[in-house]
């Protein structure tokens, strides 16, 4: 397993001839509505004039992320809701929903007021907003507290079957590896018995509720598995689901198919799986957090991953307090992410400050840099390269790498890539009960066994193994490199957030020096 780290520390470069659709994940149209997901081209949507032209990305049309503060004051929401009525749209205050308290922002469904679904749009709502010069017109300070809800995609590479979206493999043009499995050879690493383990939250698709390479617990049950679920927060998030798709209201992976007639496995089914296994091969004597945020087809909302990544660093901050239930992790990953409409790559919204509220406790976030073959920045990995927070943890964007230290083709790359980590052809961790319609190409009896001859199976993963590629494994492989560096430089008890910081900056000290 490799780990390079970029010449310069992550910073953001302009490049003014860059495609305005760069970057943006291509999804199919049943993908799109299952998830109430609209991709903003900038040469079909309506623009604010004297702005600068937006640049691509997707999000939900009949959604907006409103603050808090604008929700819970009953004259600035009323403000807010006579600047809308005339559009012909209606913002459904009344039915914000915030998964956590304090989170920064609510979700707010957008109807119409005349019934006609077709006319809601949050995009083009956010620009008469803005070009309103009525007496009901509203102030800058409150036009930038309603904004978006970002559709995040997982950063993987698919199997390249059918609707997949991406060649299949030997086609002469896939840039990657697809989802194949396999068996494995090589025992998994013991496992040492030990009062303290160092704890990585994995942000992702969910684990199986068994799989004979971990155990998996639930965070009530105080057991020293690998894996840690959390019922409570799925249920929480589960109860304020508004999508047409199956509410994430387990822990656990799955349905194995999307709700089509084909057949297939989903395309990011054993995802989370598969990240989870790279961390038992590499930090063994780690213990595993996991939330599951991210839909089977790979789509996640923005809002949801905000309130895992505040109930993350409520955890945390209860754990410092003394609460013996609290689950404190010591590293976050993430593998879903977005490319942001500003055309200056200046994001605004609770994503960053949710990100910089871990780091500022010390928390460090690894995040895959996206599959797009794109420079254009991928969020959260490009917070890797704004301005941090003073003592806080690093925030590490993580492109991939071939098994020959060359740059993955699918990887996206740029001044705000942190590192590249080995993220094509890696072998771990998938569901046993995964199996799909796809068929061996011939079969035929055996004359020796009461067994079946055949060639390879392509969507029968009862092994419990895989091959796949993607940044999305590249971050949990850095990840490793780096909670392994930090328990080499575990110096007693860390108990604030000072301490934890230091702690993961010298940790990278060490790693980059050791990896020159």
């Amino acid at each position: 397993m490799r780990l390079v780290f970029a010449d310069n520390e992550p910073h953001l470069k302009p490049n003014p001839r860059r495609d305005h659709m760069s970057g943006v994940p291509e999804l199919s149209y049943s993908t799109l509505d299952r998830h109430g997901g609209r991709v903003l081209a900038p040469g079909q949507v309506v623009r604010t004039a004297g702005q600068s032209s937006p640049v691509g990305t997707i999000y939900r049309y009949d959604r907006l992320l409103v603050d808090e503060s604008v929700i819970n004051d009953a004259e600035t929401r009323e403000k807010l809701e006579a600047a809308i009525r005339p559009t012909g749209m209606l913002l459904e205050s009344q039915s914000a929903t915030s998964i956590v308290s304090g989170q920064g922002s609510y979700r707010v469904p957008v109807t119409s007021t005349h019934g006609d679904q077709a006319a809601v749009d949050a995009w083009s709502l956010l620009q008469r907003l803005r070009t309103d010069s009525s007496d009901a017109s509203l102030p800058s300070e409150l036009l930038d507290k309603v904004r978006l809800e970002h559709l995040m995609i997982c950063s993987k590479t698919g199997g390249g079957g059918i609707g997949s979206g991406e060649p299949p493999i030997g086609d002469g043009h896939s840039h990657s590896l697809g989802r194949i499995p396999v068996d494995m050879v090589n025992p998994m690493p013991k496992r040492s018995r030990l009062d303290k383990r160092l704890r990585v939250a994995v942000l992702d698709t969910g684990v199986p509720s068994r799989h004979p390479a971990f155990d998996v617990s639930d965070r009530t049950e105080h057991e020293d598995t690998f894996v840690v679920v959390d019922h409570a927060f799925q249920t929480k998030l589960g109860q304020h689901s508004d999508s047409p798709a199956p509410p994430l209201d387990d822990p656990w992976e799955g349905p194995v198919h999307e709700p089509t007639l084909i057949g297939e496995v989903a395309s990011h089914f054993g995802h989370g799986t598969f990240m989870t296994g790279l961390l038992r091969q590499m930090s063994p004597n780690v213990q595993i957090y996991s939330l599951r945020v991210i839909h089977n087809d790979g789509l996640a909302y923005e809002h949801e991953v905000i309130a895992a990544i505040h109930h993350v660093a409520d955890q945390v901050e209860a754990a410092r307090r003394g609460d013996a239930e609290a689950i404190a992790v010591d590293v976050v990953v993430l593998a879903m992410g977005y490319v942001d409409e500003d055309p200056d790559d200046q994001p605004g919204g609770w994503i960053g400050d949710a990100l910089q509220r871990l780091v500022a406790l010390g928390i460090p976030v690894v995040a895959a840099a996206g599959n797009q073959s794109s420079d254009r920045p991928f969020y959260p990995a490009a917070f890797a390269a704004h301005s941090p927070v003073e003592n806080a943890a690093p925030i590490l964007s993580v492109g991939a790498l071939n098994p020959n230290r060359h740059i993955a083709m699918f990887s996206n790359e740029g001044p705000w890539v942190s590192c590249y980590a080995t993220g094509a052809g890696l072998v771990s961790t998938y569901p046993c009960e995964a199996k799909g319609s796809r068929m061996p190409d011939r079969r035929s009896k055996s004359t020796s066994l009461n067994r079946h001859r055949e060639s390879h199976d392509p969507d029968d993963f009862s092994s419990g193994f895989a091959v796949w590629s993607g940044t999305s494994f590249a971050a949990p492989l850095a990840a490793s490199f780096l909670v392994n560096a930090m328990a080499e430089a575990e110096a007693g008890e860390v108990n604030d957030a000072v301490q934890a910081s230091a702690r993961a900056h010298e940790a990278l000290r060490r790693l980059k020096k050791q990896l020159a």
